[in-house]
């Protein structure tokens, strides 16, 4: 085997390293066995119009941690501790909604703990919340009550100016199954202007149903399996394709750069020793 070929297989051998043993540190990171998930809906991203790095669109690629790896804030608590993922306050969810569907990625808004002995849900996030928000309900006269008791929740509850898009936004949450959990919303203010219960799911988010937490963004990359799948869903993000490319043509164009600035100082060095050669034998 000549050196050329030698150093061929040692470069492939590095590169098979790395990889295999960046892949298995981020499972041992995440305790996830598959710690990526594409996105394939527009419910989380910010311009409804186009993708952004920074937040979750349609065709990014997230890495995901197991929900007992990580500590989940809602958006309630994330305005309070300044904690943000993805452009927003609090944690991002991956839960399952049951009946065989795909599971849906959105942002966790609120923890409520449903109060069985006296029907009615308590939030203590909610006592250092610097937001607007009540609830309505109707008294046993039939008068309608407003309210901000966040122990004795009833009714409708109401947010205004909630999240970064500046949602107003309720849930008469009568309309629920009495068991405790988050309160979760899409990003997006055009096709998420409300909570997904009970229109995605009738009853509020579980630890037991959370799947994972999206911690980081690959942008665009996911635009690939959305192809073959027919790329309807690339309507969304029109410039995603074209970034993708772009990511793509940017690294090549640099390898192949970084590869001729090694060949000239190789051809350089060389010349260098061809010349000292000669001079020492003169």
């Amino acid at each position: 085997m000549n050196k050329a070929d030698r150093n061929l297989l040692i470069s492939i051998g590095v590169i098979i390293i790395v990889f295999v043993g960046g892949y298995a540190s981020l499972v041992v990171y995440t305790g996830m066995t598959s710690p990526f998930s594409i996105v394939m809906s527009q419910s989380m991203q910010h311009d409804p119009d186009q993708s952004e790095i920074g937040s979750i669109d349609t065709g990014d690629i997230v890495i995901v941690r197991d929900p007992d790896k990580t500590q989940i804030q809602s958006y309630v608590e994330g305005t309070q501790s300044g904690y943000m993922s993805f452009g927003d306050y609090g944690s991002v969810i991956i839960y399952d909604r049951g009946g065989g569907q795909n599971p849906v990625i959105h942002r966790a808004i609120l923890w409520l703990d449903y109060n069985t002995e006296s029907d009615t849900w308590s939030a203590p996030s909610l006592a250092g919340y610097d937001g607007s928000w009540h609830y309505e309900y109707r008294d046993e006269s039939g008068v309608v009550q407003e309210r901000n008791d966040f122990n004795n929740i009833r009714g409708t509850l109401y947010f205004e100016d909630i999240t970064v898009s500046g949602k107003n936004v309720s849930i008469n949450l009568d309309s629920l199954d009495k068991s405790s959990g988050y309160l979760t919303m899409g990003d997006n203010s055009e096709t998420n202007p409300n909570f997904d219960q009970p229109s995605i799911i009738d009853h509020t988010v579980s630890y037991e149903e959370i799947r994972s937490v999206p911690i980081a963004e690959i942008p665009w990359l996911g635009t690939l399996k959305i192809l073959v799948n027919g790329g309807d869903n690339l309507e969304y993000v029109p410039n995603s394709l074209p970034s993708f490319v772009m990511f793509f043509l940017t690294i090549f164009g640099f390898l192949i750069l970084l590869d001729a600035v090694t060949m000239f100082r190789n051809e350089k060095s060389m010349r260098k020793k061809l010349l000292e050669i000669r001079q020492w034998k003169r």
